[in-house]
């Protein structure tokens, strides 16, 4: 049996390119892509005095900006140079810090050479559970050409809050990234 193998083998092989050897051994992993961003906003800013702190009610704008990349994805770290394809199922935020009194008005997702990724309005502690932002199609699949040419995305989360307060941001994107296993 074997030697009658080796024959259609050796042609499969011949007639076979580089190009469609490699394509055959590829591998989908599952993973998320995760980046938490510490956000402390006080109503404090390096050279106010007491007197020009902003008053309760008055909106406290905040933003962060921070990579994401994919050589921080422990599932990835050995495949990063040879990513053919990333399929993004959906973008998880969980937000933490929010305390009974106090009111995130907006937050908004932004990635760099991508554009707007969602904005999300009156989150407050009672209704802070991790959410999945309505994100279109055109947005993911930007995502993804980024994340597959680049390995990373710039992430800026910006808004405004009722009063001061630390958060951690967490963003989480469920992921299908197709890799190839040989080099």
């Amino acid at each position: 049996m074997k030697i009658k193998l080796l024959p259609i083998i050796a042609f499969v092989l011949a007639f076979a390119s580089c190009d469609q050897i490699k394509d055959a051994t590829t591998l989908t992993i599952n993973t998320k892509l995760k980046q938490s961003m510490v956000i402390d906003q006080t109503n404090w800013v390096p050279g106010m005095k007491s007197v020009d702190l902003v008053a309760t009610g008055t909106p406290i704008n905040f933003s962060k900006t921070q990579d994401l990349t994919l050589d921080a994805n422990v599932d990835l770290a050995s495949y990063t140079s040879r990513i053919k394809q990333i399929d993004i199922n959906n973008v998880v935020v969980s937000i933490n810090g929010i305390f009974a009194d106090q009111t995130i008005n907006s937050i908004k997702l932004n990635i760099a050479d991508v554009g707007e990724v969602f904005t999300q309005t009156n989150i407050t502690s009672v209704n802070n559970n991790p959410f999945i932002p309505a994100v279109t199609t055109e947005i993911l699949n930007a995502i993804e050409a980024k994340l597959t040419a680049d390995r990373k995305v710039t992430l800026t989360v910006s808004g405004s809050a009722t009063s001061a307060m630390t958060l951690t941001i967490g963003i989480s994107i469920d992921s299908s990234v197709v890799v190839y296993t040989l080099q």
